[in-house]
């Protein structure tokens, strides 16, 4: 049954929430698996959800320092590169194979919430999403990565807002962990994970996509309408 939410700030998780970059990161893991001779299904089943130095950390334990911040940046690039490549043939045959593309929900909620990393900002732009977000909170402002609580409470630093009066919005269980750490609220998207994973973290509402929330602005009041599934 649809619950309504009077909050601050909406916090988004980036990828798998609003925007979908997953063939062209699989693509990028299955170059840098190749060069540094990775077990490919097990990095792609666990690395989502955290940020990409962690993950090169834990998968590539052989970089460090300048190293690792140079394969980070190659990357993140190289997803952006795999992305651009495929446009042009995405816009002839209609496929979106290899591009990032928009939630759904994503565009339509973004628009009703009016509200810095080249990534990110590239990253909506190749999505055509074209009401990003007000701020960015990324790997190089925050020391710790998800499920630490630090993205989400710079997030409500950077909005000026109290973080028990925001809505996290996450697709991945180390993002819901993060966000209840931080003392926020949590909607839980069921677009890259099962949402039983979305509940033992603590979410608090669950649903299959941003399809399923609306926003309302009444007077200086946001309100969020969540048509949430039942807690099992």
């Amino acid at each position: 049954m649809p619950v309504e939410v009077e909050v601050d700030t909406v916090l988004f998780d980036m990828d798998g929430t609003l925007i979908d970059s997953t063939p062209a990161v699989n693509a990028t893991w299955v170059e840098f698996a190749k060069q540094y001779q990775l077990d490919i299904d097990h990095v792609l089943h666990y690395a989502h959800g955290h940020r990409t130095v962690e993950n090169l950390k834990r998968y590539i334990p052989s970089l460090e320092g300048d190293e690792l911040m140079k394969e980070v940046v190659r990357f993140e690039s190289r997803i952006l590169d795999i992305a651009e490549a495929n446009l042009q043939r995405a816009k002839e045959t209609g496929s979106t194979e290899g591009t990032i593309v928009p939630m759904p929900g994503a565009k339509e909620l973004l628009a009703q919430v009016p509200a810095t990393s080249a990534y990110a900002q590239k990253g909506f732009r190749a999505a055509d999403v074209a009401e990003p977000p007000r701020a960015f909170v990324t790997s190089d402002v925050c020391s710790k990565g998800k499920p630490d609580p630090e993205p989400y409470l710079k997030g409500a630093e950077l909005s000026q807002a109290d973080v028990t009066r925001c809505i996290v919005v996450e697709d991945a269980p180390p993002g819901v962990l993060s966000g209840k750490r931080a003392g926020a609220r949590v909607l839980g998207l069921r677009t890259t994970h099962d949402g039983a994973r979305m509940w033992e973290q603590g979410a608090d509402w669950v649903v299959p996509d941003l399809s399923y929330v609306r926003a309302r602005w009444e007077g200086d009041k946001l309100l969020l309408t969540i048509d949430g599934e039942a807690r099992p």
